[in-house]
């Protein structure tokens, strides 16, 4: 999988001591997974199979959740998930998904004076 690699003078990279696409990349990692953990123990508290897989972009994902935060004065707020959170579990509840794999997607983009962040909820649902 190609990540969209913004540009490194982007303001929202302002948390990278060194900003070079190598360290936005890991940094992003690190954030998807992190956002990752704190979903599945919510879906666990909601009766919610879900697990990620190991090689997390393989997984061939049926459906996707978009989201995007976009950069303000309070720079971390681009990275505040509750909006992700938000949809994703009013999607799952309507339809009633009880077992799936996901992961996270996300990616600093170029737009307008700040940035923005989108973030990608991929699942594939079991049944």
């Amino acid at each position: 999988m190609e990540r969209n690699i913004p540009s490194m003078e982007n303001r929202l990279l302002f948390f990278l001591e060194e900003p070079t696409p190598e360290k936005y990349e890991e940094s992003m990692i690190n954030l998807e997974k992190k956002i990752e953990g704190d979903m599945i123990e919510v879906f666990r508290k909601l009766g919610i199979h879900s697990i990620v897989k190991t090689d997390r972009y393989s997984l061939p994902y049926t459906n996707e959740i978009k989201t995007t935060q976009h950069g303000e004065s309070y720079l971390n707020g681009a990275y505040e998930s509750v909006k992700l959170y938000r949809k994703v579990l009013s999607e799952l509840i309507e339809y009633d998904v009880r077992k799936m794999r996901f992961y996270i997607l996300a990616e600093v983009e170029d737009h307008e004076f700040i940035g923005k962040v989108n973030y990608y909820f991929r699942y594939y649902e079991h049944y």
